[in-house]
């Protein structure tokens, strides 16, 4: 977005620099080189701006940067029986924590009233949103963090301290809870 933002106010300095030279000739030395050189470089911001947006769509379409469709909006937690016993929005937030809320401790996605509670730290994930991506990492927690890839339905424990990337679809356990991203 930022370059985009640069590349169109390159252009129109381009343009107004060639306009001031063209409208006043009488007030500009060299008017055919500035002419000619705020053309090329309005020329240069130009394709700039077109690059960026191809390379962009490219990507969406690539699988680097996730299309609206892919966007995950809610975490739920499910039952064994996957009935919805919470939903949490993570629409537009960057950073959250899963835990169980006790007293001074806040977190964000409280499971302190889930079917396994006990099997939850107050601090046990974090959730991390970052380049396009959501990705969670195990916080040190006693009884760790599975994810289960909607992909291929293979179930991968994490390391504590290391981030797993995730996609609609995964299911995150924490302890015996089933957090399910969509």
């Amino acid at each position: 977005m930022k370059r985009r933002v640069i590349d169109w106010i390159g252009i129109c300095v381009c343009l107004a620099a060639a306009g001031v030279a063209f409208f006043y000739p009488d007030m500009v030395r060299g008017r055919t080189f500035i002419i000619t050189a705020a053309g090329a470089m309005g020329s240069v911001f130009l394709i700039l701006a077109v690059r960026d947006r191809a390379r962009r769509k490219e990507g969406e379409r690539a699988g680097l940067l996730p299309s609206e469709s892919e966007l995950m909006t809610e975490v739920v937690l499910l039952s064994e029986e996957d009935t919805e016993l919470a939903v949490w929005d993570i629409y537009g937030k960057t950073a959250m924590v899963i835990g169980r809320d006790v007293k001074e401790n806040k977190v964000d996605l409280d499971l302190g009233r889930s079917p396994y509670a006990s099997m939850v730290d107050i601090e046990h994930a974090v959730l991390n949103y970052s380049s396009g991506n959501w990705y969670v990492e195990d916080l040190g927690s006693s009884n760790g963090i599975s994810v289960k890839k909607a992909g291929h339905g293979r179930v991968y424990k994490l390391s504590a301290d290391t981030p797993c990337r995730l996609d609609r679809g995964d299911c995150v356990y924490i302890g015996l809870n089933r957090l399910l991203f969509r």
